[in-house]
């Protein structure tokens, strides 16, 4: 590869990375897939030109990633490992486990969780095995585990991966408060999952609260913290406190219509029903007829948006 060569890769991962940052993430991907092929044609690996494919490898995977084409972003991901397990490139293990971790983060969109899963572990142990490991990145992994886990009914591991996750935001203070805001939600759904709803409850309690404490009124973050500690005050038979929090819930998620009808059906369809419960059916049945319009009219221009 001439110098001139690798100056042009250079200048088409700065022009995707700028496209990208402008919003115009299609083109964006148009490049660096362009650049993919330039520098499939021109490195020579032999030559130890290795890390200028990598890098444009994995650039091109992670736009893939952000764009959704998860099909993409894991061939181009694990062309992009392929190097290092071929000795065409050396990374470190940080370098190792991003990569990984993005090729989880793919898998796992497309379904496979148990792939997400070996991944996301390969990623824990070259990060835990540093001798300053990057805190933020291991709680985020262990927490991306823990879901994967939850969803097979490993419960206790999700429990531990879960509370590995909450010790590290824990111990980072304010500036990792959502972050650990999240954590709780999903133990919170672990636990009611687990048939444990006492946690259940007590973990989507400290979920909202942080969610409250450092977010702007109105977010839907707080809806779904809201929506989920309605539903386990309805389970523990607390209707009232149910009834509180899935009005709050709905009058959030309401203005989100547009965005994500679907946790707004959740919470309109359990509060239909704890309204039938407390000796309402009409007051339910006309609650779900002006939902259900809402819904479908929300649904009409989130389809009319995507097309």
């Amino acid at each position: 590869m001439t110098e001139a060569q690798a100056k042009l890769i250079v200048w088409f991962r700065n022009h995707a990375s700028a496209q990208d940052a402008a919003g115009n993430r299609e083109r964006a991907l148009k490049v660096i897939l362009g650049a993919v092929e330039t520098a499939r044609r021109q490195v020579n690996l032999e030559a130890g030109e290795g890390r200028h494919l990598f890098a444009v490898l994995l650039d091109a995977g992670v736009l893939a990633l952000h764009s959704q084409k998860n099909g993409v972003a894991k061939s181009l991901l694990n062309e992009s490992l392929a190097l290092a397990e071929n000795g065409s490139v050396e990374l470190t293990s940080e370098e190792l486990a991003e990569t990984r971790q993005r090729l989880g983060v793919a898998m796992d969109n497309q379904g496979d969780e148990e792939g997400a899963a070996e991944q996301f572990e390969i990623c824990l142990e070259l990060l835990t095995n540093l001798e300053n490991p990057p805190l933020d990145s291991l709680a985020h992994l262990a927490n991306n585990l823990g879901m994967i886990r939850r969803n097979q009914a490993r419960f206790d591991e999700s429990a531990s991966l879960y509370r590995q996750a909450q010790d590290i935001f824990e111990s980072m203070g304010d500036s990792h408060a959502l972050d650990l805001a999240t954590v709780c939600n999903n133990q919170g759904s672990l636990f009611w999952a687990w048939n444990q709803q006492e946690l259940a409850r007590d973990f989507h309690l400290v979920s909202l609260k942080l969610r409250m404490d450092h977010l702007p009124p109105g977010h839907p973050d707080i809806g779904q913290s809201a929506c989920n500690l309605a539903a386990v005050y309805h389970e523990l038979g607390d209707l009232e406190k149910a009834r509180r929090n899935y009005e709050r819930a709905l009058a959030i998620l309401k203005r989100h219509l547009s965005e994500d009808p679907d946790t707004y059906e959740i919470a309109a369809r359990n509060f239909a029903d704890l309204l039938t419960q407390s000796g309402h059916p009409q007051k339910a049945e006309k609650f779900l007829r002006v939902a259900d319009k809402r819904i479908a009219r929300a649904r009409s221009q989130l389809d009319q948006a995507n097309s």
